[in-house]
C-alpha cells in the first residue's frame, strides 16, 4: 500500500509521517513499513534536493522539472521496489504537492498549461497513491510553526499569499480527486491530538 502525506510547511507531516510508520510498524512488522520523502530520498539524491529547496532560479519551470527528475529517480530506486516486496510505503510529499507549489500558487499559468503538466504522472506511468493524507491548517498557524524553527528553505519565505494559495491548490486537488483517495485531516493542534485523527484514518484503510 502506497501513504502519501502532504500539506503546506509547518503542517507537520515529517513529525507525523514518523509516528505512523512506527504504529504502522508495531501492527505489521517493522520490515514491512517503509518511510521515505521527496525530495532526495535515494543514493545521491541529496545534491539535486539541495539545488531543488534551495537553488536559485529565474524561469518558473525550472524548478518543477528538477522535481520530475528527482520523483522518477525516487520511484525507480525506492518506492517502486518496496511495493513489488508486498511493503506499505509512507511517503513524505508526492505529485500533489508539485501541483500545489508549483503549479496551483502560480497564477500566471494558463489554465492548459496546469490541466497538461497534471496528466505528466499518468503520462510518466507514476503510481497513483492508495491514500492522501492530507494535513489541513491555517497559514497563520503554519507560519508561526515555520517562524519558530528557524532557519528557511526557499518555499518556506514565500510568504502568506503564496501559501494561501498553495493550500487552496491541495484543497481543489483533493475535491477533484477520484473515490475516497484523498482524506482531509485537521493538523492544528498538539501533535499527539493530530496523530490520533491520523491512525484512525489510517486503520480505515487497512
Amino acid at each position: 500500500m502506497f501513504i502519501v502525506l502532504e500539506g503546506i510547511d509547518g503542517s507537520g507531516k515529517t513529525t507525523q509521517c514518523g509516528k505512523l510508520a512506527d504504529f504502522l510498524s508495531e501492527r505489521f512488522g517493522r520490515s514491512s513499513v517503509m518511510r521515505t520523502f521527496e525530495p532526495g530520498d535515494w543514493e545521491g539524491g541529496g545534491a539535486l534536493r539541495d539545488l531543488s529547496l534551495n537553488g536559485g532560479f529565474e524561469d518558473r519551470w525550472s524548478r518543477f522539472f528538477l522535481f520530475m527528475a528527482d520523483r522518477c529517480e525516487h520511484l525507480t530506486r525506492v518506492i517502486l521496489p518496496a511495493l513489488r516486496e508486498g511493503r506499505v510505503v509512507i511517503c513524505d510529499r508526492y505529485t500533489a504537492s508539485t501541483m500545489a507549489y508549483q503549479v496551483f500558487s502560480d497564477p500566471g499559468i494558463p489554465k492548459k498549461t496546469a490541466e497538461f503538466v497534471s496528466r505528466l504522472p499518468g503520462y510518466l506511468g507514476m503510481p497513483v497513491p492508495d491514500a492522501v493524507l492530507l494535513l489541513d491548517i491555517d497559514v497563520d498557524t503554519a507560519e508561526a510553526r515555520l517562524a519558530a524553527r528557524g532557519k528557511r528553505d526557499f518555499f518556506e519565505t514565500m510568504g502568506r499569499d503564496y501559501f494561501e494559495r498553495v493550500r487552496s491548490g491541495y484543497l481543489r486537488q483533493m475535491e477533484s480527486a477520484a473515490g475516497g483517495r484523498w482524506m482531509r485531516i485537521d493538523a492544528s493542534g498538539a501533535p499527539e491530538d493530530v496523530f490520533k485523527r491520523i491512525a484512525g484514518a489510517a486503520l480505515e484503510l487497512f
